[in-house]
């Protein structure tokens, strides 16, 4: 007997919106409220409640923070699933559905894994990579002001801490349009958010120290989430909802 998915969908990228297309493609139900990176289940708390008995939740790259019928399916790429040799969640869902991707499908795939440098990997053209990156950012809410906040961060409120590592202390709230203007200029990225987010991109084994550090944090503070993705071990993202200062960035390098 076939199943029947009914799709609950995380932070909105190029990613996310890939998955939203398919299933639009295959006639799958799913919920969308247009999330942001770190969202969570909770989100979705009377749609899954609403749910009938027959119906199988798949959850796309959400937090799972509320309980959850034992029959669902999680599909992510962060944290304890990350890394270089694992599905991407845009490659779970269509393994899952059946569905073949394309050259353009397997391109925005390898960009969640690995930004850049993963499209690189599989041959992309300047034109496409340069296609995707923008279209990523569209899919996240990036907008004209943000990009223009973006290149002041960079030009009038960002710090070397190394010859390697730049601490950007950001105007907007959207790290992609920062990172995309520096991701080949620094090893280490640390951008810090006006909300006080904390996003950094660079070798695993700093996403590793960061980890570390963040697991004890949040035994004096519960309310600290973090979480981590990308091509690991190799290189990769690390996240928070709270921002270490810079004393303690440096210390990272001791």
């Amino acid at each position: 007997m076939k199943k029947k998915y009914t799709f609950f969908l995380g932070g909105l990228d190029a990613e996310m919106v890939t998955i939203r297309e398919i299933l639009d493609a295959k006639k799958i139900p799913y919920f969308d409220k247009h999330l942001t990176w770190g969202a969570s289940l909770s989100q979705y708390k009377e749609e899954l409640m609403g749910l009938s008995k027959g119906q199988v939740p798949v959850f796309v790259e959400l937090r799972l923070d509320i309980d959850y019928p034992e029959q669902a399916i999680v599909i992510d790429h962060h944290n304890e699933r990350a890394g270089k040799n694992r599905q991407t969640s845009l490659e779970q869902a269509s393994d899952l559905l059946g569905v073949q991707l394309n050259r353009y499908q397997h391109l925005i795939s390898a960009n969640d894994r690995g930004h850049i440098p993963a499209m690189k990997a599989l041959g992309a053209t300047l034109k496409e990579i340069e296609e995707i990156r923008r279209y990523d950012r569209q899919c996240q809410g990036v907008t004209q002001k943000d990009e223009k906040l973006a290149k002041e961060s960079i030009q009038h409120h960002s710090e070397k801490l190394a010859p390697d590592a730049i601490l950007v202390n950001s105007l907007t709230e959207k790290s992609s349009p920062v990172m995309d203007r520096l991701y080949d200029k620094f090893a280490h990225l640390f951008i810090v958010s006006p909300s006080n987010e904390l996003n950094y991109f660079g070798p695993g084994k700093m996403i590793d120290r960061l980890e570390t550090l963040y697991r004890k944090l949040k035994q004096s503070k519960p309310d600290i989430f973090f979480w981590k993705g990308g091509n690991l071990p190799d290189r990769g993202f690390f996240g928070s909802n709270f921002a270490i200062d810079k004393k303690q960035i440096k210390e990272l390098f001791t």
